[in-house]
């Protein structure tokens, strides 16, 4: 390995969360430059410009691709499968789609259809976040077959009252193994409005 490869594996280590002490003078031995990475406006990581090449921490990348991200000591892995979120009430003979509201209680159902599932699947959470950032309803369901490529899965129903004006968000996560965390894989939003 040359001095230039090992001197880049620091920089990438230390991104990924390992040890920081070090890479400042890795960053003026390359003339490298910390940059901010911007999302939707929004800054979500800080990433170091190396001679026109940009290194990028993973782990904070997760929610924003809405992937599974798994580090071992060789590979970095990103699973990106499709999930398709839909909100309905009523009940299942009869779904109407479910959006936004007005203050007050309503009962409804997520709906989410997944494939494209590369990696084992230990559990997925459904999570409804209420415009402070509090968790209000989660719910989870857990895998007894964790090799699975597809489903289709709807919660129990959620009876929820939006006492608060702003955006509720609806988060469907999940994680790969009993001892992974939640990683977001898909988010949509009920805004919450004022009766007149």
């Amino acid at each position: 390995m040359n001095t230039r490869k090992l001197l880049i594996s620091i920089i990438l280590l230390s991104l990924v969360g390992g040890a920081t002490a070090g890479a400042t003078q890795v960053l003026q031995t390359w003339k490298g430059k910390e940059v901010r990475i911007f999302v939707n406006n929004e800054e979500i990581a800080e990433g170091i410009l190396i001679e026109g090449r940009t290194f990028v921490p993973v782990r904070p990348l997760s929610d924003t691709l809405q992937a599974s991200i798994q580090v071992d000591k060789d590979d970095i892995h990103i699973y990106k499968p499709n999930v398709h979120l839909f909100l309905f009430s009523g009940d299942r003979t009869a779904m109407k789609p479910f959006g936004n509201v007005y203050q007050g209680r309503y009962e409804f159902f997520v709906f989410a259809q997944v494939d494209n599932l590369k990696t084992q699947v230990h559990s997925i959470r459904t999570s409804v976040i209420d415009p402070r950032g509090q968790t209000v309803e989660a719910q989870i369901f857990r895998f007894t077959n964790e090799s699975r490529e597809e489903f289709w899965y709807t919660t129990a129903p959620i009876k929820l009252d939006f006492k608060l004006i702003g955006e509720y968000k609806v988060r469907f996560s999940m994680k790969s193994t009993e001892e992974s965390e939640y990683e977001l894989l898909s988010e949509k939003s009920i805004v919450s409005m004022k009766k007149d």
